[in-house]
Formats: structure tokens, sequence, C-alpha cells
């Protein structure tokens, strides 16, 4: 990965009046053997990176097994020109095994294709560490920027093969069925300039791919990205994408319970309009004097329900967003197996990436994500400023659940039930396990553990961070 980084900033410039991408590829054996390296125009003012590798220098190899390291997401089938096959097509025909991707393509009708297409034919896609990302993005930042002004402007074009059902048009809907209000917002957030009735700005939504327009019969449908994000009512065809609040506090009989519906982009502004007037009444009611604190409380939790819209699984049935609030703490579950190892959330080094790149990049452009630069990093700084328990970050099927805490805990005895009745959940723990259940170091999980190892109740397999425990037969 950090090859092609480097490999990345030898890159040769196809225009003189606009930026172009910088992008390395390096090739590899499944062992990590290197076996070579291109970057964009090295041989050919203008060719792909990926297609220099592959084709200019290894097209008569067998490259079966191999790995790719390319840091930007390769183009998929149509993305250019029908002409020409896209990175992602030579990469299935050279069948490389596995793709590294550094940052998705930035064209809002492209972005995110090109895994799709990839992931469609069973190649294996992992990504550049985070900091490694954040070079990419530096380098290209001048390009990133002038794409996403492209993106605004109403020029016709062809709009890529759909690989996955959000992308498509649906038939039973029109241009009626969008929201005036949502589409009104996303004008005014991106500063476009044409009117929403106008043919310009159906020109801009075809090229996010918000709608598309059969080439035979000249009719417009809105896609299903289309519905979600604008809709009047998306929820006729995606229930899945309510928004349930779930308040407990103490002195209650029944819970509170609220569903947030409509489109998404109207979503942020009526869930933080709930949350500033309820706040902290309604999240918090213990005393929370310094204002800074309120501040970061409200940001952490805001930003981790809009990431929660954004990066869920959409194609889940009968899973809603759901955000359960008690006096101790709030649980956000957001449905969906993470793209990233659950090992990178837990220590807050994920990479970004969205099972749902156009959508990610809507609100992205609207700046409901990251609004105040409210990331994984102060996620992680969380329980140090409020004093509380750091927040748990877990996956249990269907869901990806954070836990925030409120308050910190008091500290009590944990008894030998409390840790068999844990075990005997688990089936199996590690003392990272112990550690995030009942708080407490490492070290203390592998004095309580082991004890009750040497009573005879538990017994354990493995080494060191390997171990696993399970109550004894």
């Amino acid at each position: 990965m950090e090859f092609a980084i480097q490999v990345m900033h030898n890159s040769v410039p196809e225009h003189t009046d606009r930026a172009d991408p910088k992008v390395g590829a390096v090739l590899a054996k499944e062992d990590g053997t290197l076996i070579n390296f291109a970057y964009r125009g090295e041989l050919r003012q203008g060719d792909h990176a990926e297609f220099t590798v592959l084709e200019r220098k290894h097209r008569a190899d067998k490259l079966d097994g191999c790995v790719l390291y390319a840091t930007l997401e390769p183009c998929a089938p149509g993305a250019r020109s029908v002409t020409k096959l896209g990175c992602a097509e030579r990469i299935v025909n050279a069948r490389i095994k596995k793709v590294y991707v550094g940052i998705e393509d930035p064209d809002p009708k492209v972005k995110g294709n090109g895994i799709a297409f990839l992931k469609k034919n069973h190649i294996e896609i992992d990504f550049f560490d985070k900091d490694l990302q954040e070079q990419i993005l530096t380098t290209n930042n001048q390009f990133l920027k002038e794409a996403a002004e492209r993106a605004k402007l109403a020029e016709q074009e062809d709009i890529e093969p759909t690989y996955t059902e959000l992308d498509k048009a649906l038939e039973g809907f029109e241009l009626k069925d969008f929201s005036t209000d949502a589409l009104e917002k996303f004008r005014e957030k991106l500063n476009i300039k044409y009117s929403v009735d106008s043919a310009d700005f159906k020109s801009v939504l075809r090229k996010w791919n918000i709608i598309r327009i059969d080439s035979k019969t000249q009719t417009t449908h809105p896609t299903g990205l289309g519905i979600l994000l604008f809709g009047k009512n998306p929820q006729i065809l995606y229930p899945q994408s309510l928004v349930k609040f779930t308040i407990k506090t103490q002195g209650q009989d029944k819970p509170k319970i609220l569903d947030f519906d409509g489109p998404l982009v109207l979503m942020p502004n009526k869930i933080e309009n709930y949350l500033e007037i309820n706040f902290p009444k309604a999240i918090d009611r213990s005393s929370m004097a310094r204002k800074e604190i309120k501040e970061v409380y409200f940001e952490v939790l805001r930003e981790v329900i809009i990431n929660a819209i954004v990066h869920r699984d959409y194609t889940i049935e009968q899973a809603n967003i759901n955000v359960k609030i008690d006096d101790e703490k709030i649980i956000v579950e957001s449905p969906g197996k993470p793209l990233i190892p659950i090992e990178k959330l837990k220590d807050y080094s994920a990479p970004t990436f969205s099972a749902n790149p156009k959508i990610a990049n809507v609100f992205y452009q609207m700046q409901f994500i990251e609004k105040r630069n409210m990331g994984m990093e102060e996620l992680h700084h969380y329980a140090d400023t409020m004093g509380v328990n750091k927040p748990i970050i877990e996956y249990d099927e269907p869901y990806l659940k954070v836990t925030l805490f409120k308050k910190a805990e008091a500290k009590k005895e944990i008894g030998k039930n409390d840790i068999i009745e844990f075990v005997k959940e688990r089936g199996k723990i590690s003392t990272g396990d112990y550690a995030e259940q009942f708080g407490g170091s490492t070290k203390t999980a592998v004095r309580a553990l082991n004890a009750l190892v040497n009573e005879g109740v538990l017994d354990r397999e493995g080494e060191k961070r390997g171990t696993k425990y399970f109550l004894k037969k």
C-alpha cells in the first residue's frame, strides 16, 4: 500500500485546464512478492494505472491468484467509454484474487460501482489503512474538489450499468413521487444554480443516478437510490428505512417511542431538531453543567446516528435503525455487517468506506457527515471528555451496535455468578470480552478468569492473546 502511494506521485497529467487524478497500482503475488507497478499516464497519456500494469506490462502472463493494490477504485464497465474495457473488467479477466482499494471513485454516478463489480465477480476487496487513505486524499485534493464541482453541471452523459438494486429504475414511480423540500435542500446545500423543475436540474439528478431516462421511450423514473434519498414516502417501498427511537428513563411507566420517516436527506435535520429540543432532558436526566460537555455529547450522538443512516445495509428487510436510550447509556443499532474488520472499528482505525457509497457521497456533499469534523477520532476521545466508560462497538447479527455511556458506572464487585452467566451467554470469551463487559484492565480479566480455571469452573484454549475461556464440562 505504501509503495502504491509512492508510485502514485509519478502520475503524468493528461489535461492542462483541469486537475487529473494521481493513481498508483502495484501488482504482487499472494505472498507479497512484488511483480510490477504502474502509475497513471506512465506509458501513454491518460492510460489508467491498472490498465498499464495488467495489459501493457503483463498481457501475456498468467496472473491467477495475484493481488492488486490500487490507490483509486478501479473503474467499472461502461464508466469511461463504451469502446474500452473498464479496469475492473481487466482485473476480472486477469483472474486477480484480491484488490486493495485506496479511495472510492469521486464521480457520483460511478462511486462504488467498481468495487461492486469486483465483488459480484467473487474478487476479495480490502482497503488501504486510514492514514494512507488520508495521504491519497491530500495528494488528490484539487482533483476531488473539481470532480465535485463538475458533478453539479448539467452535462448529458451516459449512465453506467447497474450493479446494485438501488441503482435500478423503479418503473412504478415518477418524478412527482419526489419531495420538493428534499430536492430544494439538495440544491441549496450543493449550491446548484438550476431550479428544481428545470431540465438542467433533471440532468444533474441523472448524473447523480437519482433518476434514469429510458433511451428508447425517453420516460423518466426515479431509482431506488432516488426514492430513498428524496421520495415523499420512501418507507412504502423501503419500510426498513425508518429510524426508531425508544426512550426509557427512571420513573416512566412506559418507554417513549418515536419513528422518524420521510426522505433520508431530511432526516438529519429532523433528528437534530429533536435532540436539540429534548437535550439533555430526553437524553440524560443527570446534571450537565459544562456547556462543552453537553456539546460533545450531542455531537457524538448525532454523528453516530447519521452514520448509521448512511452506512446501514438497506437490503436487509425487517430491520430498522434503532436508537435505545435509558438513564445509563445510548445504543445505536445499524443493520448490516461492516465492510471493515470489526477490530479496526473497535480501535478507531477504520478507513472511510461505505456499503452505500452514493448515499455517503450525497450526505458528505450536503455536509451532514463529519459536519464538525466529528469522526472516529472524536468517538475515541468521547469517554475521556465525558468521564465515562469507553464506547463499545460490536457486531450482533444483523446489527452493528455502538453503545455510548452517559455517566460513569459505579464500581461494583464482580461476582463469580456474573462471570459464569456472561461466559454461558457468549459460549467462549477472551480477556478483551471480559474487560468490555465488566471494565478494568486486561490483567484484571486474566486474574479473574484464571482464578475460575483454577477452581475448575472454566477451561481455556489457545495461547496469549488468542486464549479463549469457556465453561468446563
